[in-house]
């Protein structure tokens, strides 16, 4: 990889990160309560499997704990509008990923998942969106531990 397809910033947590053009997502709008943050790093851990850090670039004290929700509740069919897909320029569902935010805790029951606020990004251009679902099937916090261990018991 050339000098030319990385990005280096700093985090407070994390110091200085380097990443490559395609670890490196950008919300037109920003997330909602963090509007001036439309640059983060997608950063995968193996020691944090299967969750990732969406780090901001804009601001080094900003960043979030990310999941694929597909992986904890395959069932998630979260209901989403055309237009909200034709926004993000997405041409196939190939190009769909999607991520939901994670609330850590010290305590593992309270380890939860915001499914009502899905992130959505266009893994073509790199494209993101936090969409807020009118789906009452969803809400903020889903616990992961109860749903996987609902699963195991199935």
């Amino acid at each position: 990889m050339s000098d030319a397809e990385k990005m280096t910033f700093q985090h407070a947590k994390f110091g200085e990160m380097t990443l490559s053009r395609d670890e490196v997502v950008t919300f037109p709008n920003g997330l909602p309560g963090f509007e001036r943050c439309r640059r983060y790093g997608m950063i995968a851990l193996e020691e944090e499997s299967p969750f990732l850090r969406l780090l901001s670039m804009d601001n080094p004290a900003v960043g979030f704990v990310l999941i694929n929700p597909l992986l904890v509740w395959a069932e998630y069919n979260p209901q989403i509008g055309k237009e909200d897909l034709e926004g993000l320029e997405i041409t196939s569902a190939e190009e769909l990923a999607i991520y939901c935010i994670v609330t850590l805790s010290p305590v593992p029951q309270q380890v939860t998942a915001n499914l009502k606020g899905p992130i959505f990004i266009n893994t073509r251009t790199q494209q993101a969106r936090q969409m807020i679902l009118v789906d009452d099937r969803y809400h903020t916090k889903h616990s992961i531990l109860a749903a996987g261990q609902a699963s195991t018991q199935g």
